[in-house]
């Protein structure tokens, strides 16, 4: 039997391991009878028993990078065909959310440590993304996981100094670091990310504070809202993804791929949580503010839930783009039974109401007033990024390219709403 330790900070959860081919998890019998005690997800509750299987196995995978970062990663640690678990124990000292995993045996915690990240040095670790070095093991001093098919960096920011820094052993990081995308056909991403979040910031969605940073290479900087600074300890907080919520791996997080994963599934899911209705008035905004955009990557993996002592909490919204503006029409979940963005239209919004026990009225008149307004926020927030930001000719092409997807997008939405929202 094969196992290694599963903590939560610095408190010993349980084990995940792998017998006789199969995955298993089990809670530490400490841990149950704590006062800080939570489930690591709805699929497993608190129980002495281990549980075992495909459900053990989906939701650790769901921690780990994908496609061809993750392809990457196992080229460089040589790991041509290595399994999950393997894959766990190389990159678990520091995951999404709460959990770190080592190897099973006596562990000193040491004092949360960093090292200096020079601007040069960030930009050099960007550069030999191109000789296939990817930048979540550009850290040589700690190993870490994050989830997602794009290349980024985990670091400790200083935000009133703009100071970043390496994070040694097993010190958990505060930011992550997410230059343009490798592929040309998605470039420039790093200040359509940081734009579209601002944005979102503008139209009152929660959404965690974040920056432009010139390295020379263009830099999308976003604070971890799973981390907390406490008198410069950093304590870690408990999430998950939707994709863990549903019990499906990363692979379904696309509707269109097997079907697993839909809108109505997930509000499905958050309401059996109990999440309040403010949480579940954001993501209906979240969903209307994603169309706005054309953001046809919101999918599974991009709502996550807070988990602690005191019940589940939608987590800040992440990973807002347009992607539209580059030729991606089709969306990741479905609105109403409608799948592409020239095919949406009032019935889709109807049909996504009737599935998800949203009223109508009140649906369209919010969405209407978001179309209304984000023109409005997004000229005033582009012209000053175009004047104040160091930016290339081509994002602030991109920029201007944007803009018209908005209005696109927005007079869509004021027109698809009139009948409900007379003026």
């Amino acid at each position: 039997m094969n196992r290694l330790k599963v903590w939560a900070n610095e408190i010993a959860l349980g084990w995940l391991g792998h017998e006789d081919g199969d995955y298993f998890f089990q809670y530490d019998s400490e841990w149950l009878q704590s006062d800080l005690k939570f489930v690591i997800s709805p699929q497993f509750n608190l129980r002495p028993e281990p549980f075992k299987g495909a459900a053990v196995q989906t939701f650790f995978a769901n921690l780990l990078p994908e496609g061809a970062v993750l392809d990457e990663i196992m080229q460089a640690l040589q790991m041509r065909k290595g399994s999950i678990f393997e894959m766990i124990r190389s990159l678990g000292a520091e995951l999404p959310g709460i959990l770190s995993i080592t190897p099973d045996a006596p562990i000193q915690f040491e004092h949360q440590a960093y090292k200096p990240l020079s601007l040069d040095q960030l930009s050099l670790r960007i550069l030999e993304r191109n000789f296939k070095k990817p930048l979540l093991l550009s850290n040589s001093h700690g190993r870490l996981s994050l989830a997602g098919a794009q290349d980024k960096l985990c670091v400790r920011y200083d935000e009133r100094r703009g100071l970043f820094y390496d994070t040694l052993n097993q010190s958990p990081s505060t930011h992550i670091a997410k230059p343009d995308a490798r592929s040309k056909r998605y470039q420039p991403s790093a200040i359509n990310e940081y734009l579209c979040m601002k944005l979102a910031h503008e139209m009152k969605l929660p959404v965690p504070p974040v920056w432009f940073i010139n390295s020379p290479q263009s830099v999308y900087l976003v604070r971890r809202f799973d981390r907390l600074v406490n008198e410069q300890h950093i304590v870690c907080l408990h999430q998950f993804d939707a994709c863990q919520l549903l019990g499906v791996g990363p692979n379904y997080k696309y509707q269109r791929i097997g079907s697993l994963v839909s809108l109505p599934h997930i509000v499905k899911a958050l309401r059996e949580l109990h999440l309040n209705g403010k949480d579940l008035f954001n993501f209906q905004r979240w969903v209307m503010f994603n169309y706005l955009i054309g953001n046809s990557e919101a999918h599974a993996k991009n709502i996550s839930v807070f988990i602690s002592t005191s019940g589940f909490a939608l987590t800040p919204f992440y990973d807002l783009l347009c992607l539209q503006v580059h030729g991606n029409n089709q969306l990741a979940l479905n609105i109403g039974n409608e799948y592409n963005f020239d095919s949406i239209g009032a019935h889709s919004w109807e049909k996504f109401c009737d599935d998800c026990g949203f009223g109508l009225k009140p649906t369209f008149a919010n969405f209407r007033k978001m179309a209304q307004d984000l023109p409005k926020a997004w000229h005033s927030l582009s012209n000053k990024a175009i004047k104040q930001l160091p930016l290339r000719e081509e994002e602030i092409a991109l920029i201007h390219s944007m803009t018209d997807v908005f209005q696109k997008n927005c007079s869509a939405a004021i027109s698809m709403t009139r009948q409900l929202s007379p003026e």
